[in-house]
C-alpha cells in the first residue's frame, strides 16, 4: 500500500472568506514519489492533532509565511509577516506531536524555520536589512532566484541527492540564525547561511531552505519526496 503522506495547510482570511490551501506542487511531488497526499487545515486541538498523525505515515511541513518571533524571544522586525495566530497555534501542535511520534518529516521553508524554532532556536527576521550577505535569498518582486549551496558530506542530505554542490531556488526573506537544539546544519550558501538542517538520531528528518517542490523536474530535489515516501513506508 502507498504511505499517507500529510501535507499541512496555509491559512488566510483577511479580506476574505477564510479558507485553508496549499500549492499542487506539494501533493503532486507526493504523487510523483508514489505517495497518497493528505492535506491538513488548521486544527487546535491536541487530541485531534494527534489522531490526524495516527492515520498517516510521513509529513510535509509546506513554506508560509513567517514564525512569529514572540516564539524565540524577539520583537517584530518592521519586514516580518506573520502566520496567522490559527495557524501558529496549529503548526507548532503539529510539529512537536509529530517528532513525539517519530513521524517522517520533510520541512521546507517555512516549515525548515519552524522547526528551528520549535527546537529552541532563533531566525534573522530580514537578511537584505540584516547585511550579512551580499547574495539576494529573496527579491522584492519575488522574483526566483537560484544560487548553489555546498553539502556536507556524511549527511542525510548528502545520501540524498547525491552530490556535494546544488542549484537550488531561493524565495527566502529570513534564515536561521541559533540553531535548535539537537540540530545540524548540513549545507550552506557561500554567506554561511544555513540552507539544510537535520537530526542526530531521528529515523528521518529533513529540512531545507529551498522550495524542491517547484524544482522536482531535477532528480536531485525530486528525490528529496522519494526520500520521504521510502521513510514512511
Amino acid at each position: 500500500m502507498k504511505p499517507i503522506i500529510g501535507i499541512n495547510c496555509d491559512y488566510e482570511e483577511e479580506g476574505k472568506q477564510p479558507y485553508s490551501f496549499t500549492y499542487r506542487n506539494y501533493s503532486d511531488a507526493v504523487i510523483a514519489s508514489c505517495g497518497i497526499p493528505l492535506l491538513l487545515p488548521i486544527i487546535k486541538d491536541d487530541d485531534d492533532v494527534r489522531n490526524f498523525l495516527k492515520r498517516i505515515d510521513g509529513l510535509i511541513l509546506t513554506g508560509g509565511n513567517d514564525v512569529p518571533p514572540q516564539r524565540y524571544g524577539k520583537d517584530q522586525h518592521k519586514k516580518t509577516i506573520c502566520v496567522h495566530p490559527d495557524k501558529d497555534i496549529s503548526d507548532n501542535l503539529l510539529v512537536n506531536i509529530a517528532f513525539q511520534m517519530k513521524k517522517p518529516i520533510l520541512a521546507i521553508c517555512y516549515g525548515a524555520q519552524l522547526v528551528n524554532v520549535v527546537f529552541g532556536g532563533s531566525l534573522i527576521q530580514d537578511i537584505s536589512s540584516s547585511g550579512i550577505s551580499c547574495i539576494v535569498h529573496k527579491d522584492l518582486r519575488n522574483k526566483q532566484y537560484v544560487h548553489p549551496v555546498t553539502i556536507e558530506k556524511n549527511s542525510l542530505l548528502h545520501k540524498i541527492v547525491r552530490t556535494e554542490y546544488l542549484e537550488t531556488n531561493s524565495v527566502h526573506h529570513q534564515a536561521i540564525d541559533k540553531l535548535g537544539k539537537g540540530l545540524v546544519a548540513t549545507a550552506h550558501t557561500e554567506d554561511g547561511i544555513a540552507e539544510a538542517i537535520e537530526i542526530e538520531d531521528y529515523p528521518f528528518f529533513m529540512g531545507v531552505q529551498w522550495h524542491p517542490e517547484r524544482m522536482t523536474a531535477d532528480p536531485c530535489h525530486a528525490a528529496l519526496f522519494s526520500a520521504l515516501v521510502t521513510a514512511s513506508k
